[in-house]
């Protein structure tokens, strides 16, 4: 129940915070004619859907660069190679925090 009062406040300050942004763009754009209205959305809907397309090619990068890496992981914790070499961090890990 907490959490979802929470979601709730949370909407709310990030409303109340673009609320005046919003008001002031509509207000902008209602004062042009409806010709330059209409390129300006244009242009601000060309700009957003550029930076979609670049944040996914980015995300699509990350993503097969992540899935390399853990195959590879993969193969070397079936192939047994990574033991040997968690074992040794996990003593060196145990060896820092004893006291002798």
């Amino acid at each position: 129940m907490f959490n979802i009062l929470r979601t709730f406040a949370i909407t709310d300050t990030i409303s109340n915070f673009v609320e005046p942004y919003i008001t002031q763009a509509t207000d902008f754009l209602g004062g042009l004619a409806p010709w330059m209205a209409a390129v300006i959305l244009l242009g601000v809907a060309i700009f957003t859907l550029v930076g979609i397309i670049v944040f996914i090619k980015k995300f699509i990068k990350l993503f097969l660069v992540l899935a390399i890496i853990g195959g590879i992981l993969y193969v070397l914790y079936t192939q047994g190679i990574l033991n040997g070499i968690l074992e040794t961090i996990g003593l060196n890990i145990v060896g820092i925090f004893t006291v002798v």
